[in-house]
Formats: structure tokens, C-alpha cells, sequence
């Protein structure tokens, strides 16, 4: 079974981007528990720590998402593998959201200062947690894995994270995205039944449909501005699922569901 077998057969699907990161600091279990009230596949990323912990965040640095310039045992650059786990726990990865309100939604009242602070301090998840959550609250997942390709990580975060999804039987409740393509084939040597996607941000690849098939990969996730209804045509009659990111704008969701995208990557 394959992971949009999950789901009915002609089922078009909103994904939770980075949890619900217009009212809880993304990527936090906060952010993931109020994104599972609302949808039933959540996306986030996975990078490494020094010790070789995958841990969720998006930058490769912690300066954006946490109170890293108030310790000082961190320096610049702040690089999220240049950290032991155990010195990541000791960050806060939500007073950030209070602090800079990067959606408007303090100001507009959807969410309270008191309400954030009554969460209490944030701390980085592991996938190993994150995807325990969301086994436990039958919810489905599509984990970004960050391009590492410039770390010691690079030659082993594919096996580390499918020895994690393997562990918790979830290969068929996940899709494993990342924009390292290399990755996708290392995932299909190890465990075909995973389903991969490729990313892509400002172009498509040269022969798309034969490049996407070299990959062995089920889905295709293109940036919202380099999609059009003649490419999602194209690659559904190749057999190809399309996920678009990210799309906030009711208007354009709509439309890219009528041009028979399968899902649509969402902060609201």
C-alpha cells in the first residue's frame, strides 16, 4: 500500500506546513497539536545534531526560531550540527513567535500573549517524538529531510531517519521529501515501499517526466509559482501526484485543486 492509499481514491488533501506555524511557533509540538485538529497530514524538516540526533527545525542555524543569542555557550554561527541534543534541549523554540508575531495574529487577536506563554518553553522535538504523536493520533506525515550535503551527516541521514519511520512501522504513513534528490535514491535502495517526493523551488529539471521516474519517486512538489495547470496535467497522466507549497490564499487553493493537484502545502 502505497501512502495515498491511506486515503479515498480521488481524496485532495490540505498538508499542515511545519504545523499550525500562523498561531505556534513551527516545528514545535505545539504547532503540531493544533495542526492535527485541523488536518490529518502534517509536514516538517529534519536535520541532525552534532551527536547524530535527527531533531525538527527548518534552518540549518538557530538564530530565527530560538533564544539561542541569550546563552552563551552558542556562537555564531549558530549552526544546528555544531550542537549536541543535549544542548539543544536547552534552547527555547517559541518566546521567538511572541516576540517578533510573524503572522499578524497577536496583533489581530486570533491568538493571546497569555495563551502562548501559558505553553510554556518550547523545546526541540526529535522525529523519533514527533512521529510517535503522530502515530498515537492517527495522523499522516511528509518529512522534508534538509540537504546536508555539507555536513558529516551527509553519507548517513537517509538511513537514519528510515531506520526511525522503519522502527515505529510507519513507511506506509509517511512520504520522505527533500530538495537533495540524492536522497530519494538512496531511500528507494533501502525501503521502496517509502514514498518519496521530489522538491523543487525555481525550475522544473530538463525531461521532467524521465528524470522523475530515474528518481523512483511517486511525487513531485513543486514550489507554488513554478506550477501551472498544463505541468499538473502533464505529470498526473505520467501517473505523478502533485503537492504544491506553499499556498495561504483560499482563491489559489481552489484553483490548484481543480487543476487536479493531491495536495496543498499550508501555514493557515
Amino acid at each position: 500500500m502505497n501512502f495515498w492509499n491511506n486515503f479515498e481514491k480521488d481524496k485532495q488533501a490540505l498538508i499542515s506546513h511545519r504545523g499550525l506555524r500562523i498561531i505556534r511557533a513551527e516545528n514545535t509540538i505545539s504547532a503540531f497539536e493544533q495542526a492535527i485538529l485541523k488536518y490529518n497530514i502534517v509536514e516538517f524538516d529534519v536535520a541532525f545534531s552534532y551527536d547524530g540526533v535527527p531533531v525538527i527545525i527548518h534552518d540549518s542555524t538557530l538564530e530565527r526560531t530560538s533564544n539561542v543569542k541569550d546563552l552563551e555557550e552558542f556562537k555564531e554561527p549558530y549552526n544546528v550540527v555544531d550542537y549536541t541534543y543535549e544542548q539543544l534541549l536547552k534552547l527555547d523554540f517559541g518566546s521567538w513567535f511572541i516576540e517578533k508575531d510573524p503572522y499578524g495574529t497577536i496583533k489581530e487577536g486570533l491568538v493571546s500573549v497569555e495563551e502562548l506563554k501559558n505553553l510554556g518553553i518550547q523545546r526541540i522535538l526529535t522525529l523519533e517524538e514527533l512521529l510517535i504523536f503522530l502515530r498515537d493520533n492517527n495522523t499522516f506525515a511528509n518529512i522534508e529531510i534538509k540537504d546536508l550535503s555539507d555536513t558529516k551527516f551527509d553519507k548517513i541521514a537517509v538511513q537514519e531517519i528510515v531506520k526511525i519511520v522503519e522502527k515505529l512501522e510507519m513507511q506506509n504513513k509517511v512520504i520522505i521529501s527533500s530538495f537533495n534528490h540524492n536522497y530519494l535514491k538512496q531511500i528507494y535502495k533501502i525501503d521502496p515501499s517509502i514514498e518519496t517526493a521530489a522538491l523543487q523551488d525555481d525550475h522544473h529539471p530538463e525531461d521532467l517526466i524521465n528524470y522523475l521516474k530515474s528518481l523512483n519517486v511517486q511525487n513531485y512538489n513543486p514550489n507554488f509559482i513554478i506550477t501551472d495547470k498544463t505541468l499538473v496535467t502533464r505529470l498526473n497522466n505520467a501517473g505523478f501526484y502533485v503537492n504544491v507549497y506553499t499556498v495561504n490564499d483560499q482563491e489559489e487553493i481552489e484553483k490548484l485543486f481543480k487543476w487536479k493537484v493531491k495536495s496543498v502545502f499550508t501555514d493557515c
